[in-house]
């Protein structure tokens, strides 16, 4: 979901490399059984397979090693009252990292507009949303292992910031804002990738809402490269608290949610190179091995031009025998 080298919902700390564009979609699915008994209490009870279907769509784009931009969009997602699921929001935000080459510890900062660009807030068993333009800032830090030595090459990452979900109220203070918070670790076995994270929405400022009826999940997934170099993602939610609010505590507090308690993600990414930036080192690097091109070429035209030479030598040496013996 995050593109490039963050992992399902954390971002890495570390930027694409400039130039690269990721490109991701990934597709999610929740079910849910409802049984409806008889409106007159006569007959048998109804039953229905509740669907949360959502396609998500990002762009990530590395501009330097301290810079890169992304933008999040949801082209498809069901509602529970549409036949058809229209799209969801929108986030359009930039990364900065301090590059640091080969320390164990990075450092970076994520923050990102969210638009309202869902007809609809909040939606069933998605997490919590208003119809208000909002935007979340992020500290970022990670952990490499494999930068001090170890053996076992784990990386892990710390996400943690504020959501304000109107960015005309009150900062810090109005009861619909959020701590997000997130921590997991990734390694690599042969081709594929196993990550592990626990991620959580949780609101602040509001002493009535318990952590446990916070929407908080942990998430299991392997990625792996695929044809054509298309990079996929085979996932899974767990959400760990099983609180569910009933309609009477909803209609009393609006920030309670029916939040799924599982999902089942399907991913794809696929990298392109939009443009080359070099930096100090590769452009040395590069100035030499024009040189040494440069040098090499020098030499292949002076062979060449002897080959040349000689060839005109031993033509012009026969030529002079057969003039002393014509027969």
């Amino acid at each position: 979901m995050m593109g490039g080298k963050g992992q399902l919902r954390l971002f890495d700390a570390e930027n694409n490399f400039p130039g690269h564009l990721y490109i991701n979609g990934l597709y999610s699915l929740f079910l849910e059984k409802h049984d409806y008994p008889p409106a007159d209490g006569v007959g048998d009870t109804r039953s229905v397979l509740v669907k949360d279907n959502t396609f998500n769509l990002s762009l990530t784009l590395g501009l330097s090693k301290g810079l890169e931009i992304f933008i999040h969009t949801v082209p498809y997602q069901d509602n529970q009252k549409d036949l058809w699921g229209p799209i969801g929001d929108t986030r359009c935000g930039l990364k900065v990292h301090i590059p640091h080459q080969g320390a164990t510890m990075q450092i970076g900062m994520a923050g990102y507009v969210q638009i309202p660009t869902a007809p609809r807030h909040p939606l069933p068993y998605e997490p919590y949303a208003a119809d208000a333009f909002g935007w979340t800032l992020l500290g970022i830090l990670n952990l490499d292992l494999k930068n001090t030595g170890q053996s076992l090459p784990l990386k892990f990452s710390l996400n943690l910031g504020y959501r304000d979900m109107n960015w005309r109220d009150q900062y810090f203070s109005e009861q619909e804002d959020q701590l997000v918070a997130g921590i997991g670790f990734k390694f690599p076995i042969r081709s594929y990738q196993l990550y592990s994270e626990v991620t959580g929405d949780i609101f602040i400022n509001r002493s009535d809402i318990t952590l446990r009826q916070n929407f908080i999940r942990f998430s299991q997934g392997v990625r792996f490269l695929g044809y054509k170099n298309f990079i996929f993602d085979l996932a899974g939610d767990f959400r760990l608290t099983g609180y569910r609010p009933t309609s009477a505590e909803v209609g009393r507090n609006a920030l309670l949610q029916r939040y799924a308690d599982w999902k089942i993600l399907l991913g794809a990414s696929y990298r392109t190179t939009l443009f080359t930036r070099l930096t100090p080192e590769e452009k040395k690097a590069r100035a030499l091995q024009a040189e040494e091109k440069k040098k090499l070429d020098e030499i292949r035209k002076k062979r060449e031009k002897v080959a040349q030479e000689m060839e005109e030598l031993k033509k012009s040496i026969e030529n002079e025998k057969k003039e002393k013996q014509p027969f």
